[in-house]
């Protein structure tokens, strides 16, 4: 088509027609040998007057459209249409109307009912006419085209869940519609939505296609075609046509298979698959793939994941290549008016800005990320669940550093020494002494067990073995990964990627694969990743198809728990114990598992909460990956049986347990330490140093000052100790009555009743004798004094009732 005529070629017949269109006319569309025009209206009118053009032996005729209403004015085209017949537009006085054009006489005929004044889509095949509004997909309109003027029907479109109707077509008597992800659910790119049929006289609904490409539908002679399949390797044009019982049925007519897209960045964490991928789709480029490992190692469907934020080329731009987190989220670097951390699930996430440039994203696990600032020479802890500034937890020197869940491994400040950071607490756990030569630059930590460490390239090497306590030296060579009991190291000069089993503390090396070198010195996550958390290794051939290995490695025991946290599939061993700054966590060999108050001294103070499983000797505690706290037996365990006590916070894959400084013991949510992320609690907290008036201090409750500890024993003794010693300083003397509580009574009175006791019941144990005065509180002071005072006194300012006169015992 050019701006003065029209080229028709008869694609059988091998010939062209040229048809001119007349000055004043302007193009609107091409139905078999017909060319449709229109001539502008005047002021308020929008179309003069719609043409047929056709040509027969040289000889144009220009067909005016006919038969309009006498108030009628035109509006234009629909689009829809065959070699005959064409569907327009018109209004009158009733509204918006559709008529059918006759394109061999130019003749319309209207067409029942009105039709949405805009956004107004029209199907035409040999039995009907129908349509339906771009704003409501769930209704179509039909009449039937040989009897244009009687009533129009509906038929209701099929819904599907979490999807919307996004395109129709008509095959013999059925209605085809493919549906998309709606605008309130998860989107979901490439593969599109379900194509399904519906009776246009009523009926079950069918799905024809469990995919279908949004938007391609296209209605024509003798039925429809379409874009889908059942896969991405079931991928062809298909038309639908009525079969020979009128049911629809699908024929292939132009298969287009599969081929890898070229893949700029890979990881392998957590079982899950995830490659950066130049896909066609502009709208997504990461992609994932469950993993099962095996002799023959399988996996699961080629999932859309979303864009990633980073850039995509991690190809050529070595920054950006993933990390997964391990828990289904990916963490890359964006160099975007200032370095940013994404760690993002999908098409959500969080950034993580560190105001720092030309960095280096180090490592990411779970919540938190290492990051070094090529501008700033600090080194950036991250968490994505952080108030602070830009997301950052804190800052320190630059050096070598790994994250294993919520505990961060630094290089020492001399040669040889590696320290484990509680990254709740920012605390020191260990330090442990490798005997490297050096100071590492690099570390790496997987399975909570293993440690690698690194001199840098060609330099020496090791891995640091938790349990045993020993070193493994490594052979030297290039950029390595860590996996549970095995390294994995790309040999450019073999062109092999190479294997080192260590699992038995002996390094023990083998060719894994052949990897020819590629451009880029370093290319982990690039051509090849492994998975630290469940095995298994991945990497791209030359035609960048993916093979998975699985490296026959024995899975490492859960790791025993250290510093204030339990991480998911960690134990807590007989005589093994977690501790914060007030509170040590104990799984006593009897079975129980115990929290007690911490004393100055080496000894353990008070205990606060237990799980009365005590008389199991060798029972054991473990944070199972699906959430739940347990203790088991010592011959028990998961899918065994021998359960002693759990939370019940099973269907939590991920959560984990923390001992927090004001003793309560909290099971949390996936990568929370948030209120909202609670699942359980001992309630061994601290409770306020003033107990108010009507107050209870249950068996087990404790508040602290800054010298002393006030606990309310579950023997049902009330008793003062000193921090600094553990030393008892006053008690009230009640000790034999277990269960026993305490209560600031509203009558000013500061009383322990029996379990069954209480004002007005009977049972009190000891008291200040202070009642008479309504309103009166107790104050633990920070002088080391209980002190109960009137409603209207307190520290300053007098009116004190009844003190423990301890004082002179603290500090």
């Amino acid at each position: 088509m050019d701006t003065t005529g029209i080229e028709l070629h008869d694609m059988d017949a091998g010939t062209t027609t040229s048809i001119p269109i007349p000055a004043g006319q302007h193009y609107m569309g091409t139905y078999g040998s017909h060319v449709v025009t229109m001539v502008p209206g005047s002021s308020g009118q929008r179309f003069a007057s719609l043409h047929i053009l056709t040509s027969a032996g040289g000889q144009v005729t220009d067909t005016q459209m006919t038969g309009w209403p006498a108030d009628a004015t035109i509006t234009g085209g629909t689009g829809a249409g065959d070699a005959d017949t064409t569907v327009v537009h018109y209004t009158d006085t009733t509204g918006t109307r559709l008529a059918l054009v006759d394109l061999n006489t130019g003749l319309i005929t209207p067409i029942s009912g009105t039709v949405p004044e805009t956004n107004v889509s029209v199907l035409l095949t040999d039995k009907y006419i129908a349509w339906y509004s771009q704003q409501d997909t769930s209704v179509v309109h039909l009449v039937s085209r040989s009897s244009p003027g009687d009533p129009q029907t509906t038929v209701t479109v099929p819904a599907v869940a979490g999807m919307v109707a996004t395109g129709f077509g008509i095959a013999g008597d059925w209605l085809i519609a493919i549906h998309s992800p709606s605008s309130t659910s998860t989107p979901t790119y490439g593969l599109g939505g379900p194509l399904t049929a519906t009776p246009l006289t009523g009926g079950d609904t069918l799905t024809l296609l469990p995919h279908a490409t949004p938007d391609e539908i296209r209605t024509g002679p003798g039925g429809v075609l379409v874009v889908g399949g059942a896969s991405v390797t079931d991928w062809a044009a298909r038309r639908v046509t009525p079969g020979p019982d009128g049911t629809p049925t699908l024929t292939a007519v132009d298969s287009d298979p599969a081929t890898p897209s070229p893949i700029d960045g890979l990881s392998l964490a957590g079982g899950t698959l995830f490659t950066v991928e130049r896909s066609s789709m502009p709208a997504v480029n990461g992609f994932t793939r469950a993993i099962t490992l095996g002799t023959t190692p399988s996996y699961g469907a080629h999932t859309t994941f979303g864009r990633t934020w980073a850039p995509s080329n991690c190809d050529a731009v070595a920054s950006c290549r993933p990390i997964g987190t391990g828990d289904g989220r990916i963490s890359q670097l964006w160099r975007s008016n200032g370095d940013k951390v994404t760690v993002q699930r999908g098409e959500t996430g969080y950034f993580i800005e560190p105001s720092a440039t030309g960095g280096t994203l180090v490592d990411a696990d779970g919540r938190y990320v290492v990051y070094d600032g090529g501008s700033t020479d600090k080194q950036y802890i991250g968490d994505t669940d952080s108030a602070n500034p830009g997301r950052v937890l804190f800052t320190r020197p630059v050096t070598g550093a790994a994250l294993s869940g919520s505990t961060l491994w630094e290089a020492g400040p001399t040669a040889g020494t590696i320290s484990q950071v509680d990254l709740t607490t920012q605390k020191t756990v260990q330090t442990v002494a490798t005997g490297a030569p050096c100071v590492p630059s690099e570390l790496q930590a997987a399975a909570s067990r293993w440690v690698y460490w690194s001199c840098g390239n060609n330099a020496p090497a090791g891995v640091w073995d938790l349990t045993t306590g020993k070193d493994i030296p490594l052979p030297s060579a290039g950029p390595a990964q860590l996996g549970d009991g095995y390294l994995v190291a790309h040999d450019k000069a073999a062109g092999k990627l190479v294997l080192t089993d260590v699992h038995t503390d002996t390094a023990v090396t083998s060719d894994l694969a052949d990897l020819p070198a590629g451009p880029l010195t370093d290319d982990r996550r690039m051509t090849w990743a492994v998975d630290k958390y469940h095995g298994g290794i991945a990497y791209l051939d030359a035609r960048e198809n993916i093979h998975v290995v699985d490296p026959q490695i024995p899975a490492s025991a859960p790791a025993p728990a250290a510093g204030t946290a339990m991480l998911s599939g960690q134990v807590l061993p007989p005589g093994h114990h977690l501790s914060s700054s007030s509170v040590t966590l104990v799984m006593q060999t009897d079975g129980n598992l115990v929290a007690y108050l911490k004393t100055g001294g080496s000894g353990t103070g008070q205990a606060i909460w237990s799980s009365r499983t005590s008389g199991h000797p060798g029972a054991y505690a473990i944070m199972q990956t699906d959430g739940n706290l347990v203790i088991y037996t010592s011959t028990g365990g998961p899918g065994k049986g021998g359960t002693l006590w759990s939370t019940k916070t099973y269907g939590n894959p991920g959560a984990h347990t923390a001992l927090r400084d004001d003793g309560n013991l909290v099971v949390y949510r996936a990568g929370s330490t948030a209120p909202g992320g609670v699942l359980w609690s001992s309630g061994s907290y601290a409770r306020s140093q003033t107990i108010a008036s009507g107050q209870n201090m249950k068996a087990g409750w404790w508040t602290q000052s800054r010298y002393t500890r006030l606990v309310m024993q579950n023997d049902g003794n009330l008793v003062m100790y000193r921090k600094r010693d553990g030393a008892a300083i006053w008690s009230s003397r009640t000790s034999g009555h277990p269960g026993a509580y305490a209560i600031m009574q509203t009558d000013g009175n500061l009383v322990i009743y029996t379990s069954t006791g209480g004002p007005g019941k009977g049972g009190t144990l000891w008291s200040t004798r202070t009642y008479g005065n309504p309103g009166a509180y107790a104050v633990m002071q920070d002088d080391g004094n209980l002190v109960v005072y009137k409603r209207t006194g307190g520290i300053g300012k007098g009116g004190a009732l009844w003190a423990s006169n301890t004082t002179h015992n603290v500090p």
